[in-house]
C-alpha cells in the first residue's frame, strides 16, 4: 500500500498513507492530510501550529472482496495569523459528517441504476438509509435548477399513487420531468406558477385532459398558449358514458337478461379491433338485444373514426358537429352529455389538429412507468425522495437485460 495507490484505486488526494493493517473481511488504512494541503480553516492561512487531536473511520470503495475502512488523523490548527483555533477540514468525505469518501459516493451512485438499495448497501457494507441518503443528495443537485427557458410544448395530468394525487408537468419534446406537485388542479401547480415567471419561456401549447381546473389555470398563467384536449381522454370519458348506459341497462332488466350483461364491461370498453372474433360476434348480438348499448357503442366507433379520418381542422369540425347532432337525436342521456361537453371544448378538441396533432399520450406512458417505480420500491416512505426519483424516471430503463 501507498499513498500513489489510495489516490488512483479511492480518489484521495490531499492524503498520504501512513500505515495498514487487516481486520476481519476489512482492511485497515491510517492516512493524514498532507502537510501542504494544511491550511487554517478561518483565513486560509499557512502560518499555524498543530497538534492531533482525533482519529476518525471513514469508508472506502472495497478493494477486492475486503471492506476498506480509512483512519484519518486529524490535526486541531492554531493560526497565528488570525487567532482561530480549529480542526481542520475533511477533504475526502461529500459532507461534515459523513462517515463514507466522495469516492464510495461516486460508486454508489454508478452503481444504483444496475443494483437496488439493499444489494448497493450490503455490496458496499452500508446501511440502507445511508445509500439512499446518498443517492437522495445527488438527485438534489441533479434536479435543482430545471431550465424551462426553450420549453415549448408540455403535458399536464394527474396520476393515483396509491398515496394520494400527484400532479406530473413534462416537456413533450424532450420527455424531462419539469414539475411534480402534491394533489390535483390548481394549487399543485403553484410552485410551476412561479418558476414560469422567472423563466420568461414562451409555451405555444399545453396538452391537458377534459379538467376544468386545469384549464382555468392554463388560460390564467399562460394566456398566449394553446389548449389541446387530448383524445385519449376524450375516448375515455366516452367508454365512461357507455359504462353508465351498460349500468342503467342492467338496473332496468330482468334476471335472464342481467345474466346476458354480467361480466361483460370490457366487452363494451375495448377497441373494436382489439377484440378477437368471438367477442365481436358476442358485442354484435349483445348490441341487437340491447339497443341503447349499441348505439352508445356505435358512436364511440365513430367518434374514434374522426380522429383517423379528419385531415385538418375543419374537416375535424364538420365531422364533431355532426357527431353532436346525431348524439342529441338519439335521446339517450349519457350521448346528450357527451355531446354538450364536446361542444364546450371543441375548440381544445381541435387543437389537436391545429398543433400537427400533438397527444400526451406520452404522458399516460410515463404514468405506468411511474406506477412500475412505486411498484418495485413497494411504496415510498419519504416524499421528497419520491419526487426526485420521478425527476429521474424519463433516464431508467425499465427494462432490464437477462
Amino acid at each position: 500500500m501507498s499513498t500513489s495507490l489510495i489516490y488512483h484505486t479511492q480518489g484521495l488526494r490531499d492524503y498520504q498513507y501512513v500505515t495498514k493493517k487487516n481486520g476481519a473481511g476489512k482492511i485497515f488504512i491510517t492516512i493524514e492530510l498532507k502537510h501542504s494541503c494544511l491550511r487554517c480553516p478561518a483565513c486560509g492561512s499557512y502560518d499555524f501550529t498543530s497538534f492531533f487531536l482525533k482519529e476518525r473511520k471513514i469508508k472506502g470503495i472495497p478493494l477486492g472482496n475486503k471492506k476498506t475502512v480509512f483512519i484519518i488523523r486529524v490535526r486541531r490548527l492554531r493560526c497565528r495569523n488570525c487567532g482561530a483555533e480549529r480542526q481542520e477540514r475533511i477533504s475526502c468525505v461529500p459532507a461534515p459528517k459523513a462517515r463514507y469518501t466522495k469516492a464510495l459516493a461516486r460508486s454508489v451512485i454508478e452503481m444504483r441504476p444496475k443494483m437496488s438499495i439493499k444489494d448497493v448497501a450490503s455490496h458496499f457494507g452500508l446501511h440502507w438509509d445511508t445509500v439512499k441518503e446518498i443517492e437522495k443528495n445527488y438527485l438534489e443537485r441533479k434536479y435543482r435548477n430545471i431550465r424551462l427557458r426553450d420549453v415549448e410544448v408540455i403535458g399536464i395530468d394527474e396520476v393515483h399513487t396509491g398515496q394520494g394525487f400527484l400532479t406530473v408537468v413534462r416537456d413533450l419534446n424532450s420527455g424531462a420531468v419539469l414539475h411534480v406537485g402534491e394533489g390535483k388542479g390548481a394549487d399543485s401547480l403553484a410552485q410551476l406558477k412561479k418558476r414560469l415567471a422567472v423563466s420568461k419561456c414562451k409555451i405555444k401549447a399545453v396538452a391537458v385532459d377534459l379538467a376544468p381546473s386545469y384549464t382555468a389555470w392554463i388560460k390564467e398563467n399562460i394566456p398566449n398558449a394553446n389548449i389541446v384536449y387530448d383524445h385519449f381522454h376524450l375516448i375515455k370519458l366516452m367508454n365512461t358514458k357507455i359504462d353508465n348506459i351498460r349500468r342503467k341497462t342492467m338496473n332496468e332488466a330482468d334476471e335472464e337478461m342481467k345474466k346476458m350483461l354480467k361480466h361483460k364491461r370490457f366487452l363494451f370498453l375495448k377497441n373494436i379491433e382489439n377484440l378477437e372474433s368471438d367477442g365481436k360476434q358476442e358485442l354484435e348480438k349483445l348490441k341487437e338485444m340491447f339497443s341503447d348499448l349499441g348505439t352508445a357503442t356505435f358512436m364511440k366507433e365513430c367518434l374514434r373514426r374522426i380522429y383517423s379520418i379528419a385531415e385538418n381542422r375543419n374537416e375535424a369540425k364538420i365531422a364533431f358537429e355532426h357527431w353532436c347532432k346525431i348524439a342529441d337525436e338519439t335521446g339517450i342521456g349519457s350521448l346528450v352529455n357527451m355531446a354538450k361537453t364536446i361542444r364546450r371544448h371543441l375548440d381544445g378538441i381541435l387543437a389537436y389538429w391545429t398543433e400537427g396533432k400533438l397527444t400526451s399520450a406520452g404522458m399516460e406512458g410515463f404514468n405506468n412507468k411511474l406506477r412500475w417505480l412505486i411498484g418495485q420500491a413497494y411504496g415510498y416512505r419519504d416524499d421528497e425522495y419520491f419526487k426526485l426519483k420521478i425527476f429521474d424516471l424519463p433516464t431508467i430503463n425499465t427494462r432490464k437485460a437477462i
